[in-house]
């Protein structure tokens, strides 16, 4: 019986090739995925969406200018102002501080609070500073009792010397314990006047009539020499503290009244220049320029406030306040062009008479549509 032999691929070197499924599976995935990426495009894109108004542009109406009032843009001259920008500062500020230390009794005012020259505004604990002085005054008595007897000694010894009934030695004595008597008497009355002078620094009195900034400490506090209590200022009495470039300084002269403005009053202002100080920052290259102001009303220290230094003359080009509207955030002007209203953002600089400086959106010629005769609201888009 003979046994068939089965060729062996390996050992005849011969590799099998591989199983078409597997060769099948890859083509088919990319195919898919592309087709997914297809699908999801046109989707997106809004193939399968029916019913779906398409974007498109429609012309703004347009408005005629026949009828409207108008008013043609033209340039002023003004002068020129640099503005050097600073801060209202107290004139006459005080730190209110104790001479002694004690506990503070009683604090007698609040910050915001006006008080007179010599008003009351604080008192401290000064039940050991009058013991002191009952001790100084008990001193001054004792030593004016010894004063009173070395008198009297002096004044019954002094006949005697001179009949030579008592030796010389004996009366130099005497003379001598007056003398110290005498001495000692002006020291502790000299020490009982500064005790009751002490006494006195346990009521703490403002130094002039102002008002009071802030109050550092409360009832209870140690108040000692140094330590701050209150702060106050004279409120007839502020300036602006500018910082004017150093270029500029030669337009500002001591004891010149110049234009000036604080913001919260809203208006120009009056003031005359009391001081220059004689240092310039090196980071700013500014120097500080004090104005004195001549109408304090409703001002605070702090608030921020212009020196308007004066330069040359220039042209400015000047939108009526009637012509201007406001929308959101934005400022607009109607200007009339080839007898049609076009709508134009504008941007406003500072007030000029009834209008605004135009430093954007408008040129000079321009004819801009007079919109409201009596406008109540200016713009806010000022710098």
């Amino acid at each position: 019986m003979t046994t068939s032999e089965v060729p062996d691929p390996e050992a005849a070197g011969e590799v099998p090739p591989p199983a078409p499924r597997a060769t099948r599976s890859i083509p088919t995935r990319v195919v898919l995925a592309v087709v997914t990426i297809v699908v999801l495009m046109l989707w997106i894109l809004g193939a399968f969406r029916r019913g779906i108004i398409q974007p498109g542009t429609k012309p703004a109406p347009i408005e005629s200018a026949a009828g409207l009032i108008t008013r043609t843009l033209a340039t002023q001259t003004l002068p020129a102002v640099t503005e050097a920008v600073g801060a209202v500062q107290a004139e006459h500020l005080a730190t209110v501080t104790s001479r002694v230390v004690g506990t503070i009794e009683e604090l007698r005012v609040a910050a915001g609070q006006r008080v007179a020259s010599g008003a009351i505004l604080l008192v401290l604990d000064n039940r050991d500073l009058s013991h002191r002085l009952d001790q100084a005054q008990e001193a001054a008595r004792s030593a004016e009792a010894t004063l009173n007897q070395a008198q009297s000694d002096y004044a019954r010894d002094k006949p005697l010397a001179d009949q030579r009934v008592i030796a010389s030695y004996d009366f130099e004595h005497t003379q001598t314990n007056l003398k110290t008597a005498e001495a000692n008497w002006r020291r502790l009355q000299q020490a009982a006047r500064e005790a009751e002078v002490t006494l006195s620094y346990s009521v703490i009195r403002s130094p002039f009539a102002g008002v009071v900034v802030d109050r550092l400490a409360n009832d209870g506090d140690l108040a000692a020499p140094g330590k701050p209590l209150l702060t106050m200022y004279e409120p007839g009495r502020l300036w602006l503290e500018a910082n004017v470039p150093e270029d500029m300084l030669s337009r500002v002269r001591v004891g010149e009244v110049m234009a000036l403005r604080v913001d919260a009053r809203e208006e120009e202002m009056r003031g005359r220049i009391v001081e220059i100080v004689p240092s310039s920052d090196p980071a700013t290259r500014t120097m500080v320029v004090r104005a004195h102001l001549e109408d304090t009303r409703d001002l605070v220290p702090g608030m921020f406030g212009r020196l308007l230094i004066p330069s040359a003359p220039e042209p400015v080009l000047v939108v009526p306040a009637a012509a201007v509207t406001r929308a959101g955030q934005l400022t607009f002007v109607e200007v009339v062009v080839e007898s049609r209203v076009e709508r134009r953002t504008v941007q406003l600089g500072r007030p000029v008479g009834e209008g605004f400086e135009a430093l954007s959106g408008v040129s000079p010629g321009d004819r801009v549509v007079i919109r409201n005769q009596h406008p109540s609201v200016p713009p806010k888009d000022r710098p």
